[in-house]
């Protein structure tokens, strides 16, 4: 069974839009019907979301800015945090099921909404760009491996990303128009872990280049595990450790 969740305050408006937009078609739902869905007036309506255009990706500028602070306040190495990143973006689609699929269909049926799409997905690229040349050791530039890693992170996501919106929807998944973020069953997290595990795959296939060798080197940690008697000492307990070393 899927648990349902509370959506995000900020991406409500743009679900109910969405939504409507899918059941009614595009071009046959006026502004005044989305704002009316969104529960805000046609002049507020434009002032937020712009357009129909827009509103139908207005989710993704929030988690956008996710990803860009996301990735400022990362400690990890550049690419390991790159794939963090692409997961959030990613776990959004999975918790926003029916907003994403409803999307997805007018993405179908709207040329113009492709074309967006494209646009969107090199915003996240850029976004990737910027935060691996920033963080390139100063020894090492490769920008044009770099550029590589960022469009292939991106493409492996919506890849992922394209596959699981065709399958069919999962059982417990909210009625069609209705939003609302739910919690990602077994079959999405699945997805999701799958999509983790091809990207450190191509982690490792550029890390190599664009961090140097010794980036790959990196020692595996040592786990000791000894017995002692209940109240030994510091040094009892060093030698221990010591003795399982050898």
């Amino acid at each position: 069974m899927t648990s349902h969740r509370t959506i995000h305050q900020a991406d409500g408006p743009v679900a109910a839009a969405i939504g409507l937009l899918a059941r009614q078609g595009f071009d046959a739902t006026s502004v005044e019907e989305l704002a009316e869905a969104a529960g805000m007036s046609r002049s507020t309506f434009f002032r937020k979301f712009g357009s129909k255009e827009d509103v139908v990706f207005a989710d993704h500028e929030r988690i956008l800015g996710q990803v860009i602070e996301r990735l400022a306040e990362s400690r990890q190495e550049p690419l390991a945090a790159i794939e963090d990143a692409a997961l959030l973006v990613f776990d959004h689609n999975l918790r926003s099921c029916e907003t994403s699929r409803a999307r997805y269909e007018l993405m179908q049926a709207v040329p113009a909404l492709r074309d967006r799409e494209l646009v969107t997905s090199h915003r996240y690229e850029r976004a990737f760009l910027q935060h691996l040349t920033a963080r390139l050791p100063g020894g090492v530039r490769h920008e044009h491996t770099a550029v590589a890693f960022a469009a292939a992170v991106v493409a492996v996501h919506n890849a992922f990303l394209r596959q699981w919106l065709r399958g069919a929807p999962e059982d417990g998944a909210p009625a069609s128009g209705a939003p609302g973020d739910v919690e990602p069953d077994a079959a999405a997290r699945e997805r999701s872990t799958a999509l983790a595990a091809e990207l450190h795959a191509l982690s490792g296939i550029f890390r190599p280049v664009l961090l140097g060798p010794l980036a790959t080197a990196q020692p595996s940690p040592t786990v000791v595990v000894t017995v002692l008697t209940a109240g030994a000492d510091k040094e009892t307990v060093a030698q221990a450790v010591r003795d399982a070393l050898r």
